[in-house]
């Protein structure tokens, strides 16, 4: 997969697994967007959260396969 020099991975070292609040404010702020911009996988993840419900309920992917 390939990254643009903005959306670049963060790299954890040592205990550093989790993620911090920056990133999950970031996260966020990407969704709403994207949700903006009228993406509708955007707008459910949103709907989700807000809920906290699993966007795709029952371990369904959003790919189609079910192995998991």
């Amino acid at each position: 997969m390939a990254f643009t020099e903005a959306q670049q991975p963060t790299k954890r070292r040592g205990r550093a697994k989790d993620v911090t609040k920056r990133e999950v404010q970031a996260a966020r702020e990407f969704l709403r967007q994207a949700a903006a911009a009228g993406d509708v996988q955007a707008c459910a993840a949103l709907v989700a959260l807000a809920e906290r419900r699993p966007v795709f309920p029952g371990g369904a992917s959003p790919f189609g396969d079910t192995a998991h």
